[in-house]
């Protein structure tokens, strides 16, 4: 059997000494006051050696300072296991309570010297237990005290197993049931649920509601509106917020890239301007000097003109001629020609020949006539008369034939020359014509050949490709702005996490320099407060110690006994009960020193004070440190978060830019794919009537070309028709000329052949009868009539050719000076219309040449005077521009502008101006529009809504950082975060509802059980005749916070597995489920509201009610015994329970082992009539407890192994003190007072 045999009292509380033995029921008797519950508190301190759990009321003495008054003030409990006895000392080491084991019974010489007086210190009693009695090391730590004594043998050697009490791990519930059963008077079933409760383990489980009001739950329901707002559709499937949300980042985005476009094109203004300033001076000045060569050019043309005019007209003129005289050939060969002038000449050319025929035939004839000669001369004279006066007669007649002919030949050249200037008018009155219809005509065929040129190109053409080029080089553009934008948007996030990263290591390294900072000042200030203990503890016992005593008994005693004195183990050590035994000796212990060479190190309890006031000061220094540390890291993370918060917010500028410029890009795309189709569509519909035409245009261009070849064909024919008419005008006319001079010569002609005829009629009569009259005189007549007639033959051809001598002169004079000179006329005629040729091609290229040259240079100068009035007006338009508002919001970036290194120089100011004015209103307008988004979308959250939301904007950077929050938020998909955070959460406070409902609940079947055996344990074995039935049931609990912890925690037993997975804001089935958990945590945050607890205990899980038959009188069921008979009932009752309650405790503390006594302190139990105090006896002794009763009187001393009487007496060395006298009745204890 193991059990507490003995407490004693050494100078303990107000007991000098008593030994009080504990093996039986003991009862303490006394009035009140006299220390019965000091007793039953020392006795209750060995079962739970817990100071604070005793009783003791806080306006009183603490434990240690209580009971433990002395040096030498001392507790010992003996304990009896299998009747071997050892003992648990108790006393006081450097200001607080501690335990000693020893191996031995208690025996009053270990404790009290010959004098009988306790020994001041543990040394004494080590010296008095000698090397017999063992003893353990000092037991500082209450906790291991408690687990040796009842067998928790974890962790502890093994010299402690011997002098366990019992042996279990379970040991809690003996301490705080014997601990209740002494401080607890009330009998109300809270009570007994707490105690029942608090017997069940270490630690009592309790359900923080506060933390649930302050954190789990604080504000769930506006969170839970506030996401589930992002999920809630309309009528029309869509969902408003986001909606508005995405409006808002669009016009953000507008906005920005709105911005950046303004602020390009400011850069780009800024960049005209200044090559305008630059630009026009220069400009100016070239114009000049390039107007002055084109005059310069102008001149030159113009010459060059009248030089081709006046060089054309002498090669006009000389044709002309050439012409003339060929003409003039032409018509004189063909009149010889006429004349048949080749025989003429045949005839002529005998001449010669004939006169000297002539001459001989004349010659012979005189010969054979000079016989004869008056014969001869007679008639010779006669014929010449006859052929004088025809000769005669003949030339006159001649002369006028030649007179004829001559002005036949004046007329007719007269009319070949008045019809050839006629023809010649004829064709120059057609040649413009002609030449304008063969230009028309040349037209036409260098047309025709253009356009079928044009149709064999027309093959490998594509129209429209400077669009279609455009098209592709925008979609190329387009795209690489895209992938750009794409790896840009890539490098960015990349850079973000590196950033966010290293500003999580940076972060994190400030915590730690800031929490290990933290820790060095904290050991420090707890190292401060640990001497500032030391010395507090220093002065409290500065009376009781050898310091107190030093300075009420010995003078100086700081410079003597102080320097060599140790001030930790000594001078305030209270257990040395120092005495004066040789005032004038100066020795220490018979050695005699020289101190003078030693410093005072002994401090006035002021000098403590002030050491103490110092230490303090340090550790309010060491706090402000801390304090500035913490500044110090939030200074340190806000600039971190400045740092890096300014180069993620570059980024993420950077990834908003490119993520509109790829939006921009790609709806440009799409129209530049329109664009595309549409120019290609477009190309190829051209090319079909671009095709069509080209054939309409070579069927009309052939219709022209033989419209114009008849024209031509007509021109030629009416001019030949013309000329033709002419030339017959002309040939009828020279015919009627030439008839009239034939007529006139042939008149003439016969008019001489007449007369020829007469005279050549006589000539023969007369040479007939000169010939009869010869032939008569004999002459050879027959040879003379020959040679007449030959004679007469050649006269007539020399008369012949004597006519026609002068035609054949003209012919040689006309062949030497025409007819020869024909072919060269030719050659120069051609070599004239070649150099005409060459002339006009000359004057042609080289006019084309200056024309070129000409309209460059025209061209030119109208560029410069386009370039000229372009930046006019370039200069006016931006100095109106500067008076308006959109040059104010670009003025900044005007004014410093960033270099351009791709400038267009054609890009006009007045065309940048109109973008920028365009982009000012746009951006106003998609800033407006953002603003009234943004009031709409705040409009959706109150001030305190789970994402932060600033609802209260004012300015515009109020406005445009809310948009980039938001556009933030949607575009990390924040809701996603928020709403797993919700879910987690709801999961999480669902989950840890169950979990905590779940263990607050898990010890109900315990509670059963301990109340089934308390139950059963009252029916086994009850002695006490007036309580005929008592018994306790449990209930479901009425508290409404534990039933609405209930029905979620039956919740979450249906529907713990989908918990995490299913989500609070779809529409699934679950939904409903959600929506009835979300509604119990609704109505659990407003009966929270509604509670004044901060925390909901294991006794508020249930209800308990007590059914007490106390006689005839049934108490029913009920939470209270007040109304249960008497209130020494109440008393018995409680008694009963207690002991119950205990003896359950008892039992299932250990299984191994379970033949142990405890002992039970009840106080004022003198209300129970004696007969029911012997019955709780029985009831208490048939369980293996032990009663230890305090009341003020005693009935029945016999019911009681010990009975001691407690009273109040004077203490004979100080009057105004008064010791506990404590007197056992049957046998009277040791009781002599201590010194």
């Amino acid at each position: 059997m193991r059990y507490l045999n003995k407490i004693v009292f050494i100078n303990s509380a107000s007991v000098q000494y008593a030994e009080i033995e504990l093996d039986g029921n003991v009862h303490l008797i006394g009035t009140q006051g006299v220390g019965k519950s000091t007793l039953l508190r020392a006795i209750l301190f060995f079962y739970n050696a817990n100071k604070t759990k005793l009783g003791i009321p806080k306006q009183k003495k603490g434990f240690d300072d209580y009971y433990f008054q002395y040096q030498n003030s001392y507790i010992v409990y003996e304990i009896l296991k299998d009747n071997i006895p050892f003992c648990v000392l108790a006393y006081k080491v450097n200001g607080k309570v501690a335990f000693r084991f020893f191996n031995s019974a208690y025996n009053r010489e270990l404790f009290i010297d010959n004098n009988n007086k306790a020994f001041e210190s543990w040394d004494s009693i080590r010296n008095a237990f000698g090397k017999e009695i063992y003893y353990t090391k000092l037991i500082k730590s209450y906790d291991e005290y408690r687990r040796i004594i009842y067998g928790d043998n974890s962790g502890l050697k093994p010299e402690f197993k011997k002098y366990a009490l019992a042996e279990s791990k379970q040991y809690q519930n003996i301490p705080r049931t014997i601990q209740n059963v002494l401080l607890n008077t009330n009998l109300e079933a809270k009570f007994i649920k707490d105690t029942i409760i608090n017997s069940l383990n270490d630690e009592e489980f309790i359900i923080d509601i506060e933390n649930y009001a302050k954190n789990h739950l604080r504000d769930f329901e506006t969170q839970i509106n506030d996401i589930k707002i992002w999920f809630k559709e309309n009528r029309k499937g869509l969902i408003v917020v986001r909606k508005q949300a995405d409006k808002i980042v669009d016009r953000y985005r507008a906005y920005n890239f709105l911005k950046r476009e303004t602020k390009e094109l400011a850069y780009l203004l800024a960049t005209r301007m200044n090559f305008i300033e630059n630009e026009k001076p220069l400009l100016n000045s070239n114009y000049s000097k390039e107007n002055n060569e084109l005059n310069v050019i102008t001149k030159k043309r113009e010459n060059l003109v009248k030089t081709h005019r006046r060089r054309e007209q002498d090669i006009v003129s000389d044709l002309k001629l050439i012409t003339t005289e060929l003409a003039k050939a032409k018509q004189k060969l063909t009149e010889y020609e006429n004349q048949n002038i080749k025989e003429i000449i045949s005839k002529v050319s005998k001449k010669d020949t004939l006169t000297i025929e002539q001459r001989t035939l004349e010659e012979e004839k005189n010969l054979l006539t000079s016989k004869f000669a008056e014969i001869s001369q007679k008639f010779e004279a006669l014929i010449k008369q006859i052929q004088n006066q025809q000769q005669e007669f003949t030339n006159k007649q001649n002369s006028d034939i030649i007179k004829i002919k001559s002005d036949y030949g004046e007329h007719k050249s007269s009319v070949f020359e008045r019809y050839q200037k006629l023809i010649i008018q004829i064709n120059d009155e057609n040649k413009d014509e002609i030449e304008s219809v063969n230009n028309d005509l040349e037209n036409i065929k260098e047309n025709e050949n253009k356009v079928k040129r044009q149709k064999s190109e027309l093959k490998y053409k594509t129209f429209f490709s400077t669009e279609i080029e455009k098209c592709k080089a925008n979609k190329k553009t387009l795209d690489d702005k895209v992938s750009s934008s794409k790896n840009k948007i890539v490098n960015a996030q990349n850079e973000t996490k590196t950033i966010r990263k290293e500003w999580e290591l940076e972060t994190k390294e400030v915590e730690r320099n800031f929490n290990s900072s933290v820790e060095k000042k904290n050991e420090a200030s707890k190292k401060l407060a640990l001497k500032i203990g030391e010395i507090e503890n220093k002065i409290r016992q500065n009376k009781s110690s050898l310091y107190g005593w030093l300075n009420d008994n010995i003078n100086n005693w700081q410079n003597t006994i102080g320097k060599v004195i140790d001030e930790e183990n000594v001078l305030f050590n209270t257990e040395l009960n120092p005495k004066l035994i040789d005032s004038n000796s100066a020795t220490l212990f018979g050695v005699e020193l020289n101190l003078n060479t030693l410093k005072n190190r002994i401090k006035s309890v002021k000098e403590y004070q002030q050491e103490i006031e110092e230490y303090k000061f340090k550790v309010n220094e060491i706090q402000n440190s801390i304090q500035q540390l913490y500044t110090n890291k939030e200074n340190s993370l806000q600039k971190l978060k400045t740092k890096f918060g300014k180069k993620l917010k570059n980024f993420k500028d950077l990834v908003a830019e490119n993520e509109y410029t790829i939006s921009q890009s790609q709806e440009k795309l799409k129209s530049n794919k329109i664009d595309l189709d549409e120019w290609i569509l477009k190309a190829k519909s051209e090319k079909e009537n671009v095709l069509q035409k080209l054939e309409n245009d070579l069927n009309e261009i052939a219709s022209k070309k033989l419209k114009a070849e008849e024209v031509l064909n007509n021109i030629n024919k009416g001019i030949k028709r013309k000329i033709s008419l002419k030339e017959k005008e002309r040939h009828t006319e020279i015919k009627v000329l030439e008839e009239t001079k034939n007529e006139k010569i042939s008149v003439i002609n016969n008019s001489i052949s007449n007369t020829n005829s007469a005279s050549d009629k006589r000539i023969q009569e007369l040479k007939k009868e000169q010939s009869s009259e010869l032939e008569k005189k004999g002459a050879d007549t027959k040879r003379l009539n020959h040679i007449e007639s030959r004679l007469s033959k050649i006269k007539t051809d020399l008369g012949y050719i004597k006519e026609n001598e002068t035609l054949v002169i003209e012919y040689y004079k006309d062949k030497r000076e025409l007819f020869d000179n024909v072919p060269q006329l030719k050659v120069d005629k051609a070599s004239l219309e070649k150099k005409q040729s060459t002339i006009i091609n000359e004057h042609s290229v080289e006019l084309n040449k200056v024309n070129t040259k000409w309209t460059k240079q025209e061209e030119f100068v109208k560029s410069i005077q386009i370039k000229i009035d372009e930046f006019d007006n370039d200069l006016k338009d931006f100095e109106s521009f500067k008076l308006s508002d959109a040059f104010l919001n670009i003025k900044s970036y005007y004014e410093v502008p960033e270099p351009i290194a791709d400038f267009d120089e054609q890009e006009k100011a007045t065309t940048l101006i109109k973008e920028i004015i365009d982009k000012h209103s746009k951006s106003l307008s998609a800033y407006e529009e953002l603003r009234q988004g943004v009031n709409l979308f705040n409009g959706n959250f109150n001030e305190t809504n789970i994402f932060s939301f600033k609802t209260k904007l004012i300015t515009k950077d109020d406005f445009l950082s809310f948009a980039f929050e938001l556009k933030e938020f949607i575009e990390e998909d924040k809701i996603k975060e928020y709403e797993k955070r919700v879910n987690d959460r709801f999961a999480h406070i669902i989950h840890l509802i169950g979990r905590e409902t779940t263990e607050l609940n898990s010890k109900q079947g315990e509670i059963e059980k301990i109340i089934k055996k308390i139950n059963d344990d009252f029916l086994g074995k009850n002695f006490i005749e007036a309580i005929k039935t008592m018994e306790i049931r449990t209930l479901e609990s009425s508290n409404p916070i534990v039933k609405l912890l209930i029905k979620i925690k039956e919740f979450n037993d249906e529907n713990s597995l989908v918990l995490g997975e299913s989500n609070l804001f779809t529409s699934s089935e679950s939904n409903t489920k959600n929506q009835k958990a979300v509604d119990l945590l609704k109505q659990l945050v407003k009966e929270l509201e509604k509670s004044k607890n901060t925390n909901l205990t294991l006794s508020e899980s249930f209800d308990l009610q007590f059914r007490i038959i106390e006689n005839d009188n049934d108490s029913g069921w009920v939470e209270k015994l007040s109304n249960v008979g008497s209130n020494g009932t109440d008393i018995l009752v409680k008694a009963m329970i207690n002991i119950s309650l205990l003896n359950v405790f008892k039992i299932d503390a250990s299984k191994k082992f379970k033949d142990f006594k405890l002992h039970c302190m009840m106080d004022e139990i003198g209300t129970l009539h004696p007969t029911n105090q012997k019955g709780i006896l029985r009831f208490a002794n048939e369980r293996n407890i032990l009663l230890i009763n305090g009341s003020p009187t005693s009935q029945n001393a016999t019911d009681y192994k010990y009975t001691y009487k407690l009273a109040k007496e004077q203490s004979k060395t100080n009057s105004k003190k008064y010791i506990t006298k404590i007197n056992r009745l049957i046998k009277k204890v040791n009781t002599k007072v201590l010194n």
